[in-house]
């Protein structure tokens, strides 16, 4: 009985505070704000959850960094809400990063931040704005981090980014070039047959001046995706292992029965409870 009283009083709290005073819906304890980087020369949109009444101070708390937040903050922001109300997790903030225009725009800005080159293959047709993300990434370690430092508080080293597909190629690029900007990766479903596997280059010139990678990091994919997604990537795996990087946690997980995107929520769930129950709090 106890436990069915704090539930319809979770299911009042949701409630309410999806309710917005011009009957849109909105998301409790958020911000949105309009970012103008002088590195990529655009506009971004940056959503932000920050938890109130935590335990610990702001500038501590773990950050949860969503690209394709378009389309994934409103759903990062629920399966976080949920599994704290579960004790699974401990308090995050969470920051999206999303172009705040139409679908068509944010569908090419992510092929020209979430890749390094072009596709010379073109294995997945032609992208004209491919090849932005090495600026993409010192936006995020340049401008983003100081910004959310100076307006949120929000400082502490231990950052989550999460990716699918292009996203979770960028993850990757991240993982092998800039480690350090992120303690966590969770990567799902990465294009990482982009430009004839030019990932792999990339991990194996890591690999010949490191012996260690300090991350922890989930990636998935849906049984059921393509096999340009699913070939590269459990040879990546293979890879991965065989190296035997000194300080690396690599959890991967094939989940049955869904695709290049229905499998996204369930690898968003499952990667969350994973990288942040690798330490202690």
């Amino acid at each position: 009985m106890k436990h069915l009283l704090l539930t319809l009083g979770l299911f009042s709290v949701l409630i309410t505070d999806g309710q917005c005073q011009n009957n849109n819906v909105c998301l409790a304890q958020t911000s949105v704000s309009w970012f103008e980087s002088k590195i990529v020369n655009d506009k971004y949109l940056i959503e932000c959850y920050i938890p109130e009444n935590v335990s610990k101070p702001i500038d501590s708390i773990p950050i949860i960094f969503v690209l394709d937040a378009d389309m994934s903050f409103a759903m990062t922001y629920d399966i976080v809400r949920w599994l704290k109300w579960g004790n699974e997790i401990p308090d995050v903030a969470i920051v999206g990063i999303s172009y705040g225009k139409t679908q068509a725009d944010w569908w090419q800005k992510r092929s020209r931040d979430f890749t390094t080159c072009q596709d010379k293959t073109e294995i997945w047709g032609k992208w004209e704005f491919a090849g932005g993300g090495d600026r993409f990434i010192r936006f995020i370690e340049n401008e983003l981090f100081p910004y959310l430092e100076k307006k949120h508080k929000l400082s502490s080293p231990n950052r989550t980014i999460v990716g699918l597909s292009f996203g979770g190629l960028i993850s990757t690029e991240i993982l092998f070039s800039k480690t350090e900007l992120f303690k966590n990766y969770i990567i799902a479903g990465p294009a990482l047959q982009w430009n004839d596997r030019a990932i792999f280059k990339k991990e194996e010139n890591y690999a010949e001046t490191n012996k260690t990678l300090n991350a922890i990091v989930f990636t998935s994919i849906g049984n059921l995706d393509d096999k340009t997604i699913t070939e590269p990537w459990k040879e990546f795996n293979n890879l991965i292992s065989k190296r035997k990087y000194e300080n690396l946690v690599y959890e991967t997980e094939i989940i049955e029965n869904e695709t290049h995107l229905s499998m996204f929520p369930a690898a968003l769930t499952k990667g969350i409870k994973f990288v942040l129950n690798q330490q202690k709090y």
